[in-house]
């Protein structure tokens, strides 16, 4: 019973050999040579299998077309951003100066405001010849002298020259 150290040590250092041999992924594709060839081939199906989901998938997801009344496609036109003024009708004798006065201002309505995270209002005002969307305390109206003077909950004011409007939500 008496073993050399090295006779021992050599002993250990080939069993380790064999069993790293014999074990793990190595010794698995040993064993089994078919599985080399089986196990890449299945990835390649999943991968494919994805593939065509993620294609199907993003071709379902476009919007459909609107039909008119009238049965025929209708065009699918987008506007992703507002304008800053849109303008729906020109008034004939008033200059874009005079777009926003009183005599404009006759049909004003607040459709929006909006109290933000950074503590203030934001409004959107439509009258009968143009849309406001995102009008702030300091901001001038469409070129004209018109200032916002003042947001609340409830309420714009408007003013120019001294003279105010207020426009109630």
């Amino acid at each position: 019973m008496n073993m050399d150290i090295k006779e021992l040590f050599a002993k250990l250092k080939s069993k380790k050999g064999n069993s790293r041999n014999n074990g793990g992924i190595a010794g698995f594709f040993e064993k089994n040579p078919k599985m080399k060839i089986i196990i890449p081939a299945i990835f390649l199906v999943i991968s494919i299998m994805v593939a065509i989901v993620i294609v199907v998938k993003t071709n379902t997801d476009k919007v459909p077309e609107l039909k008119a009344s009238s049965g025929e496609a209708a065009t699918n036109n987008v506007e992703i951003l507002p304008e800053d003024v849109r303008e729906s009708e020109k008034l004939e004798g008033i200059t874009d100066s005079e777009m926003f006065n009183e005599a404009v201002l006759a049909h004003p309505k607040v459709t929006a405001i909006i109290y933000n995270g950074e503590g203030y209002y934001t409004a959107t005002v439509v009258t009968d010849n143009a849309h406001y969307p995102n009008l702030t305390v300091g901001q001038y109206v469409a070129g004209s002298d018109w200032m916002v003077d003042s947001i609340t909950a409830d309420q714009v004011v408007f003013s120019c020259n001294g003279q105010k409007v207020t426009v109630k939500y």
